[in-house]
């Protein structure tokens, strides 16, 4: 075992680049003269910067692509537990870092640890009793809480070795706080962001439609990407505020494009998920900032879209559709005839940008035209790919 120092931030698989240009966007705004260190990439969804507790700030406090931060603490090579025990609590007994505290409550899971010559609970139980006896041996009592633990330990295996690190949000990012309703097979709200930066979506200048919204979560995500609004709020806060390594860190709460005027316009056809919507929008407090329409995608016309956006439409604007397209049991097997008129309805829009998160393959050949990326992408557990074309 050893003592390390790294910030993490894990994401979708294939999203490094996207959670790298997010970050350094978000820093050099958030803190002046912060120098954003190129990260090292592990695997396909991972990044690896030296810690920094102004950076680890940020990427908790506004970083929407990613779904955890963890500031990695030890790292070992063991094989077995018992070795593995024996390096942990040395090393923890040894650490000063400002990670733990005398009374803290614990809470310990294990990811991608298959590898391990045992099984998930053992490595868990290890891990606890490690760090439990370790801290002792500084007069540092610990105790284990596995529903309202102090600090969420996340123990892994990349690259052969098993790291130890603490989660700084406290769970899983993409789970913002704001979706109480949600219709067939949501989108993640990470996800949802994903897609938004690799269609290259600008406040500025794009004019955001999903004309099949759902729940709304693309649409909400937008607006909140565009302001850079914080994830978080007074009633619920990430866990690294409780670190004395952040004793001095407040809880950021202040957008930082605050100026910023998306215009976006969010359309389904079923009623019952445009309440959802309506309810998920309100949360999140971008209820005025959504222009919610219900409409069957085929009515819903460059003309009647100009209607409802009003003099929210700036002169001269590009424009951007973005949807997740329903498939399988969400259309009941009926999605072929609905593939085929959103590709006639993407017609009606020369100039636009149009991006699709696609699960099923045959989208693609119906939608027709040569896409500019298209790029694989996992929604959950289905294999699926995001798609953007020139209109």
């Amino acid at each position: 075992m050893a003592s390390i120092d790294f910030l993490r931030l894990i994401g979708i698989s294939g999203t490094n680049k996207v959670m790298t240009g997010e970050l350094s966007r978000l820093a050099r705004r958030a803190v002046q003269g912060i120098r954003v260190p190129t990260p090292k990439k592990q695997g396909l969804g991972a990044l690896v910067y030296p810690f920094d507790t102004q950076l680890a700030e940020v990427a908790v406090s506004y970083h929407r692509t990613c779904s955890r931060v963890l500031w990695d603490l030890f790292e070992s090579s063991a094989r077995r537990l018992e070795p593995l025990y024996e390096e942990l609590a040395s090393d923890i007994a040894n650490d000063d870092r400002g990670w733990l505290w005398d009374g803290a409550s614990l809470s310990i899971r294990a990811r991608n640890v298959q590898s391990f010559a045992a099984g998930e609970r053992q490595i868990v139980g290890t891990v606890k009793n490690a760090l439990i006896d370790g801290a002792a041996k500084r007069g540092i009592s610990l105790r284990v809480d596995a529903h309202e633990a102090d600090i969420e330990i996340a123990v892994r295996i990349h690259d052969g070795v098993l790291s130890v690190s603490v989660d700084l949000a406290g769970g899983a990012m993409h789970k913002r706080g704001y979706r109480v309703e949600a219709g067939d097979a949501p989108l993640r709200e990470n996800l949802a962001a994903v897609l938004l930066m690799l269609s290259r979506y600008d406040s500025r200048s794009d004019v955001l439609i999903d004309p099949m919204a759902g729940s709304g979560t693309i649409a909400i995500e937008a607006v909140l990407m565009a302001r850079a609004e914080s994830l978080w709020s007074e009633e619920r806060q990430p866990d690294y505020l409780r670190l004395p390594a952040f004793e001095r860190a407040t809880l950021q709460t202040e957008p930082l494009f605050g100026d910023a005027r998306p215009v976006v316009l969010a359309s389904d056809i079923d009623a019952r998920a445009m309440e959802f919507m309506r309810i998920n929008a309100e949360r999140a407090g971008v209820i005025d900032d959504l222009c919610i329409v219900h409409a069957d995608l085929r009515d819903l016309s460059p003309r009647v879209i100009a209607r409802n956006l009003g003099d929210r439409l700036p002169e001269g604007h590009k424009g951007l559709i973005l949807s997740n397209p329903p498939y399988g049991e969400r259309l009941q097997g009926g999605e072929l005839d609905l593939y085929d008129d959103m590709g006639q309805w993407c017609e009606s829009f020369p100039g636009y940008r149009a991006a699709f998160l696609m699960a099923n393959l045959e989208f693609e050949e119906i939608l027709g035209g040569t896409p500019r990326i298209r790029k694989p992408l996992s929604n959950g557990s289905l294999r699926a790919y995001f798609c953007l074309y020139e209109l």
